[in-house]
């Protein structure tokens, strides 16, 4: 996902004092010199509150910079509902993997922090509580979103935040205008839709070629077989039952690449994500491969912006239509943090309770993991709210790819738009990638 170039070492407590001068509460101001004292964390009791009128500093390392204020709502509650806990947390949301192994190399590990999903948290698993067992938690979340903390032995050991989703994002306004009734559902509606667009002066597609993580997560739609889903798709690449040139819909991908190119701008691959979003929100093009942690980029474009979710067609049928959504950060709980019963209440309070999901919901914007009614604010991850209850979305294949797979295939996939590479030849750098 794209993130903000920004990174922002804080406490709770501090943002809790600017929220204190906004009719805060004093639990929250006061927080602020504990957190920056450099007092050490002392034992919890049971209870999750301080001991023999000790302070308790529960250290957090989060990997986002969304809805700071509500999350200073929330760590300033639970440290009411606590007395003598104070949150520090450590919000990064530039070069969080980083920051975040330089702490764990140094011996500085977070008791509660969170990784993406998938290789990158199989990493810090050897420092993860294990919530097997813990049944009752673990029953709050969608059973497919405890799925993506387990490891190869099926223990849960880490938990789940919020959904993610991507797909092509279309103006609804733009479809309107060129007389689209009904989404492409197929890659023949798809191909009608975009000489309709062209047909009264619209760029039908602004895909953001420039950026090979884009071109990669792209690529995944067409890797799909919803009978195995993403983690069988890996499994199945891995061991060799499945190659690329056998794949019923890879070959699909160069023809939404040729679309990409005969229906875009004339320089496909001078599109970053940055212009492909402007483009969408400001009516100057009809689609985008993206997800719905933009939300926030296109109302700064745009905050009218008639905007929604189109399931990617990848064949002649309709059914195998894509929307693709995972929780995609995932918590892990020091397993030797001296506080571990806080630190699990802490995370369980982030993800499940009434404030930690106004933190998502209202905040952040996304669909929480956790079996919720509430409304989420986000109008993107709103939309995709209706296919994840539906069931109909299909997990995150580039996350639990080999390392390095955007990286490595994003610029074949630009060699072939550019006419450098065929699509027999990108095919067999896939499946070398692949099996190396």
């Amino acid at each position: 996902m794209v993130k903000k170039t920004v990174a922002v070492l804080m406490s709770v407590a501090m943002a809790g004092t600017l929220l204190a001068g906004c009719g805060g509460s004093s639990a929250a101001s006061s927080s602020a010199a504990s957190a920056t004292s450099g007092s050490s964390s002392a034992e919890a009791s049971s209870e999750g509150t301080a001991a023999s009128g000790e302070e308790v500093v529960l250290k957090v390392f989060d990997a986002h910079a969304y809805g700071l204020d509500q999350y200073a709502e929330m760590a300033a509650k639970f440290e009411e509902e606590h007395p003598g806990v104070k949150i520090q947390v450590q919000h990064a949301a530039n070069d969080n993997t980083t920051l975040l192994q330089s702490r764990v190399n140094s011996g500085d590990i977070p008791d509660v922090f969170d990784i993406e999903s998938g290789t990158a948290a199989q990493a810090y698993y050897e420092y993860a509580y294990d919530w097997t067992n813990d049944t009752e938690v673990l029953k709050l979340f969608n059973e497919d979103a405890v799925n993506t903390g387990k490891d190869a032995d099926g223990k849960v050991m880490s938990l789940p935040w919020t959904y993610e989703n991507m797909g092509l994002i279309y103006n609804k306004d733009l479809f309107a205008k060129a007389g689209i009734t009904e989404l492409p559902q197929t890659m023949d509606e798809l191909e009608a839709a975009c000489e309709k667009m062209k047909a009264v002066g619209i760029t039908a597609f602004a895909l953001s070629a420039k950026e090979t993580w884009v071109l990669g997560q792209l690529a995944t739609h067409f890797m799909m077989d919803k009978s195995l889903d993403a983690a069988g798709v890996v499994e199945a690449l891995k061991s060799g039952k499945l190659t690329f040139k056998d794949m019923p819909n890879f070959q699909n991908l160069f023809r939404f690449l040729d679309l990409a190119v005969k229906y875009g701008p004339d320089k496909p691959l001078e599109v970053d994500w940055e212009t492909c979003e402007n483009m969408l929100a400001n009516n100057e093009a009809a689609i985008i491969h993206m997800g719905d942690w933009c939300q926030s980029t296109l109302d700064s474009f745009n905050p009218d912006a008639n905007l929604a979710f189109l399931p990617c067609p990848v064949s002649d049928k309709a059914e195998d239509a894509t929307l693709l959504s995972s929780c995609n950060w995932t918590y892990i709980v020091n397993k030797d943090s001296k506080n571990l019963e806080l630190a699990k209440e802490y995370a369980e309070y982030i993800l499940s309770s009434d404030m930690g999901q106004y933190w998502m919901c209202d905040g952040v914007g996304a669909v929480p993991a956790v079996k919720t009614d509430k409304e989420v604010q986000g109008r993107l991850a709103n939309d995709a709210k209706t296919y994840v209850t539906e069931g109909k979305t299909n997990g995150w294949i580039h996350t639990i790819a080999p390392t390095g797979y955007a990286d490595s295939m994003g610029p074949i996939l630009q060699a072939y738009m550019t006419g450098d590479m065929t699509a027999e030849e990108v095919t067999t750098e896939f499946q070398n990638f692949w099996a190396s």
